[in-house]
């Protein structure tokens, strides 16, 4: 069964996160051949379009909207929905213009709650594949003016981003069955004892000898695995994080306590990776999806949609949807 992730699952993602879904990348918006294409359907639209993005995250699909309309005086109103509880107020001074979105949390993309016909663009950007396909379009077809159009970036099953996941799970997978948080804590946690009681039993010092040696051997298969591969940032991210930790340069500044603390957060963020990983690799678009996409937008009286590939640093990036009320 797919793994999915659930409205307080993904709020825990968007908490304190980045403007996008990617992690590591896209660290100030979409940008390159994303953002021209955003940016060339944004000059299609009339003043004071009314623009609804679905399943918006903290907003960076609104915010490029929001910064054609201000660009060029557009007056675009803008809505961004989505049924997580999302944190885009966390980045208004990095992004000051987050504050010209209307942003409505908790709310599902198939049960929008927004007035009928009232929207001249419904968007998205890696969100409707993640939702109910029929129920979605039921929805997109209730609110936009005649004439409107929905336009989305849908992850494809055959693209970069997936290909990355795939990779990305394979890293996490790999630190999890090292095994070096479990050795790291179980050191620390003689580190706590000694501290404690400022001195350790002849067993509890072999213990340690034996968790210290286990930690860099293993520690050193991990970096020799980083090496074989082209992306290794999370597996590099995860080792250097451990070395920190335990750098002797770093052995009066961080206490045990706080040893600890950072171990459970490196565990839990490896955990969430993971997770969003798997939900993205299920939620992806086939060729399959694609073509019942099409043809159930045709039964619901839209214009037979242009679906097209995306392309980004020179790779598939993803699928481009692009249809009108008819």
């Amino acid at each position: 069964m797919a793994e999915r992730l659930d409205a307080q699952q993904w709020g825990d993602w968007w908490r304190n996160r980045a403007l996008t879904s990617f992690h590591g990348h896209f660290q100030h918006n979409y940008d390159g051949s994303l953002r021209l294409f955003w940016e060339n359907r944004f000059a299609e639209l009339p003043l004071g379009a009314a623009i609804l993005d679905l399943a918006t995250g903290n907003g960076a699909l609104a915010l490029l909207a929001a910064e054609y309309s201000a660009q060029h005086d557009r007056d675009y109103r803008i809505i961004g929905i989505d049924y997580a509880a999302i944190q885009p107020d966390s980045l208004k001074k990095t992004h000051p213009l987050i504050e010209q979105i209307t942003f409505l949390a908790n709310t599902p993309m198939e049960n929008t709650g927004l007035e009928d016909a009232s929207q001249d663009l419904v968007m998205s950007q890696f969100g409707f594949e993640y939702g109910d396909m029929p129920a979605t379009l039921k929805e997109i077809r209730r609110l936009l003016k005649p004439g409107g159009c929905f336009t989305a970036m849908v992850h494809h099953r055959d693209s970069a981003v997936l290909e990355q996941a795939r990779e990305a799970l394979a890293q996490i997978k790999r630190c999890e069955k090292s095994g070096v948080a479990e050795t790291a804590t179980a050191l620390v946690e003689l580190q706590q004892k000694l501290a404690r009681k400022g001195a350790l039993s002849d067993r509890d010092q072999q213990q340690a000898r034996r968790l210290h040696q286990s930690l860099g051997t293993e520690l050193e298969k991990l970096n020799r695995y980083a090496r074989q591969l082209k992306d290794p940032s999370h597996v590099l991210m995860f080792t250097r994080s451990i070395m920190t930790l335990f750098d002797r340069r770093n052995a009066a500044r961080i206490s045990p306590e706080q040893r600890l603390d950072a171990l459970a957060r490196l565990t839990e963020e490896n955990r969430s990776y993971r997770l969003r990983m798997k939900d993205l690799r299920a939620a992806a678009f086939g060729d399959d999806d694609f073509q019942s996409l099409k043809t159930t937008l045709v039964q619901k009286g839209f214009s037979i949609p242009e679906i097209a590939p995306q392309e980004y640093a020179g790779r598939h990036f993803c699928n481009i949807v692009s249809t009108c009320l008819s």
